[in-house]
């Protein structure tokens, strides 16, 4: 009876004070290493739930990347902070052509300002460009020295197969001499990409086949040596060391090609007028004396 009165007793006191069962748990050799093991497995829980929502919050992201939703259609994002283009020389191949003119400049030497003049029509002109020849004096590609847009493709009497590419800042490189041409107005190239192949022309014979280019800013010629392996932005235009672009032979300087003989005109009949006309001036002298 006192027994059980005892663990009645217990009973309640266990309920009213659960701190107490704690306390008597805590003195079992087995509650310590519990309470870790415990401990640890939610720790781990914890930190593998976290890692695997965050996986799937990476995946969905990696998914959205790059995808517009405008018009209900993908789009493919646009690169961003991409490198600038810098020029390069007008070929294909840069170790297969020499310089063969010079840009004009002011402040060059009085025998390196001679090099860098033209002859044409008995008149000398500055370069405002480069000429680029094979040492063979063989044809080779000529390629865009910047990504642009083609604003003229045209056959010259003079100047041989011409083309400009307008870039970025309003800035116009030019390429003469060239023997066919590749491309047409209005198309858009990149840097690079074979626009035709070199020949010769009228205005310089003395570089043989070869492909003169020009860099302009606002219709000023500058040297393109200085420009090279530079982007836009990093190009300095002095106009006092440039040369304007429109003093190249007008079409009031420009040769004639030779006359050739009409269809209604005999060479050999002028040729039989003259000599007739020269026994009648015999003639005339036989008479006076």
């Amino acid at each position: 009876m006192k027994d059980e009165e005892k663990r009645t007793s217990e009973s309640r006191e266990e309920k009213e004070n659960p701190g107490g069962q704690i306390k008597q748990w805590s003195k079992k050799p087995w509650f310590w290493p519990a309470v870790y093991l415990t401990v640890c497995a939610v720790l781990l829980g914890s930190f593998f739930a976290f890692q695997g929502g965050d996986t799937e919050f990476a995946e969905e992201s990696d998914d959205s990347e790059g995808i517009g939703f405008e018009g209900g259609q993908e789009e493919e994002a646009l690169p961003v902070g991409a490198e600038a283009e810098e020029m390069q020389l007008p070929v294909v191949e840069e170790d297969v052509v020499d310089v063969v003119g010079y840009f004009y400049d002011h402040d060059a030497s009085a025998e390196e300002q001679e090099a860098a003049l033209v002859y044409y029509n008995q008149i000398y002109y500055q370069n405002k460009g480069i000429d680029l020849a094979h040492p063979d004096n063989e044809s080779f590609e000529v390629a865009a020295s910047l990504s642009g847009e083609v604003v003229k493709a045209e056959q010259d009497s003079l100047l041989g197969n011409v083309v400009e590419l307008r870039h970025e800042d309003e800035l116009v490189t030019a390429y003469h001499s060239l023997e066919d041409l590749d491309v047409e107005e209005g198309d858009v190239v990149a840097k690079g990409d074979v626009i035709g192949t070199a020949g010769e022309n009228t205005y310089n014979r003395d570089a043989g086949v070869h492909v003169h280019f020009e860099v302009r800013q606002d219709g000023v010629a500058f040297n393109p040596e200085e420009m090279l392996h530079q982007t836009i932005s990093e190009m300095i235009f002095d106009e006092e060391e440039g040369l304007d672009a429109e003093t190249d032979p007008s079409e009031g300087d420009r040769e004639d090609d030779e006359e050739e003989p009409s269809e209604d005109e005999d060479p050999a009949a002028e040729s039989d007028e003259a000599g007739d006309e020269d026994d009648e001036e015999d003639a005339d002298n036989d008479d006076e004396q």
